[in-house]
């Protein structure tokens, strides 16, 4: 899996001085966008994201298993009416082209959740950061005790403003302890 192993990759990059061909706004972001496939249109060196919904305050925790050492705990006081009802934005800086391909590849965790199975569930989606937040590539993902990159592959439906767009995590689907650590969302073009 490319995102994978381009991912493991990246405690060294972290420390590569940018590149000749510089698309990013920093040298350690090019770094990172280098390292993987498609163009990397979020900021992963950022946990610290909009949090909404009957969520107990969310806190950093450490996370030494993954590429960025910390992730953003979240915990769920209850399962909502519907998914959405308590979720974590992570912005997007650039904009969204209708027919692109979009993959939002993310560390996570399910530290407890109160489901059948013991798995946590998160909901994955791009959509506007206004309402009524229309959005598109709505998927759920059963999230594992241990520390494990997901992915959530997605064609753009919709173009969006730069700086209007956020990667949602929904979160309501179960009484859950969910941490979620680096997130890297790429744009894959057209094909």
């Amino acid at each position: 899996m490319i995102i994978r192993n381009s991912v493991i990759a990246l405690c060294a990059i972290f420390l590569v001085a940018g590149t000749a061909i510089a698309k990013q706004p920093n040298a350690v972001l090019q770094a990172i966008d280098d390292a993987l496939p498609g163009t990397l249109i979020n900021d992963p060196t950022i946990v610290d994201w909009v949090v909404y919904g009957n969520s107990k305050k969310p806190k950093q925790v450490s996370a030494p298993e993954t590429p960025g050492q910390f992730a953003m705990q979240l915990k769920v006081a209850k399962k909502g009416a519907q998914k959405y009802d308590m979720g974590v934005n992570v912005p997007i800086r650039t904009g969204i082209t209708s027919g692109n391909m979009i993959t939002v590849a993310f560390w996570a965790r399910a530290v407890k959740a109160e489901t059948a199975d013991g798995s946590g569930i998160v909901g994955v989606r791009i959509n506007e950061d206004k309402a009524p937040y229309d959005g598109f590539g709505d998927q759920d993902i059963k999230i594992a005790s241990n520390w494990k990159l997901y992915e959530a592959k997605m064609r753009a439906t919709m173009t969006v403003a730069a700086g209007q767009a956020v990667a949602g995590f929904q979160l309501a689907g179960a009484k859950q302890t969910i941490e979620i650590g680096q997130v890297y969302v790429l744009d894959m073009g057209a094909s």
